[in-house]
């Protein structure tokens, strides 16, 4: 036992040394038996907030970082131009539907008037035969057959002309048709103009970069600020090429945030992007190639979505945060490592 603590004392420095030694590959092999990273961040769904309509902000529903309901409003861009077009089309159609009305009730006038005009020529007809017949019976003058017959002509020639009014009429009656159909196309347009002088939320979430206030004029696609959506939440995780064969979608994950030591939050593998970008060209075209390390050649890293799965609304999160992940999986560590070693 003496000589024990006497080789103790005497090789301190190197059982220290060696302990701490020890103790980091044990929290090394700990850590990393699974898949685990540290290059790894949370995202969001984010878009920009932009007007469809042009116009001036008349009004501003809300502040910058402010969390909104789903269809919330956020602004509202001058309405009257917008408003007056809709009344403008609305009497248009009216004016219109009026004329069609109006082309309607001629065409029956029309069809009357022809009905009379066949009676009247197939009279004018009869008359003229039976004075044709008459004349050759020599019972009456041949100026009274001729006049028979120019006056069923005359008939015969105004049937026509209100046959072919007849045609005229109804192409109006088509083409005021086509306006109206035109014109409530026009006014559908107008209305949905109309109901974009206001944003909505189109989701729950946060107002962030917003610097807008009333009377600023834009244009439509113009933003006016950003906005995340807070419905669902994921952690890009860059992981090492030779983790890659064992994460598969569908996996459960372990989510830690450097903003909230301690909190321990679980997601779902999503899906694992196979690639990345390593080539670089000159200016010239021709490919440049990259001095490796010799002694170290770092693995790619590719990015694996997780979705996280029970966010917490007392730990709120923010899209950018750093984070750590370990998948629930075997890493195959040992024979990772000794395939870094003697992969030569």
């Amino acid at each position: 036992m003496k000589h024990l603590w006497n080789f103790i004392k005497e090789n301190v420095l190197l059982l220290t040394v060696t302990a701490v030694m020890l103790a980091i590959g044990g929290y090394y092999l700990w850590r990393h038996w699974q898949p685990f990273t540290q290059n790894a961040f949370v995202v969001a769904n984010t878009w920009p907030v932009s007007v469809l309509v042009e116009g001036y902000i008349t009004e501003v529903h809300v502040v910058n970082n402010q969390f909104v309901k789903k269809g919330a409003p956020l602004f509202t861009v001058f309405q009257p131009p917008y408003a007056l077009k809709v009344e403008t089309l609305q009497h248009k159609i009216d004016a219109t539907k009026a004329k069609l009305a109006s082309l309607e009730a001629k065409l029956k006038v029309i069809n009357a008037s022809i009905v009379a005009r066949e009676a009247a020529l197939a009279n004018d007809r009869y008359l003229s035969e039976k004075a044709d017949e008459m004349y050759r019976q020599e019972a009456i003058s041949q100026a009274y057959a001729e006049e028979r017959r120019r006056a069923m002509q005359g008939s015969e020639a105004e049937l026509a002309a209100e046959k072919y009014q007849l045609d005229v009429t109804t192409q109006e009656c088509e083409m005021t048709r086509a306006e109206i159909s035109q014109l409530q196309s026009e006014l559908a347009l107008a209305q949905i103009y109309l109901e974009q002088t206001v944003v909505y939320a189109l989701s729950d979430g946060y107002i962030v970069n917003m610097f807008v206030t009333p009377g600023g004029y834009f244009h439509p696609g113009e933003p006016l600020c950003a906005f995340v959506d807070t419905e669902s939440w994921w952690v890009q995780a860059n992981f090492e090429e030779t983790d890659l064969s064992r994460i598969q979608p569908g996996q459960t994950a372990k989510i830690w945030l450097w903003q909230y030591p301690g909190k321990t939050f679980h997601g779902v593998v999503d899906n694992i992007n196979w690639a990345a970008e390593r080539r670089r060209s000159a200016d010239t075209g021709v490919a440049i190639v990259e001095k490796e390390n010799q002694w170290f050649l770092l693995p790619q890293r590719f990015p694996v979505q997780i979705r996280i799965t029970d966010p917490d609304p007392e730990f709120p999160l923010h899209p950018a945060g750093s984070a750590y992940v370990e998948i629930d999986t075997d890493a195959q560590l040992i024979k990772q490592i000794f395939w870094r070693i003697f992969q030569w």
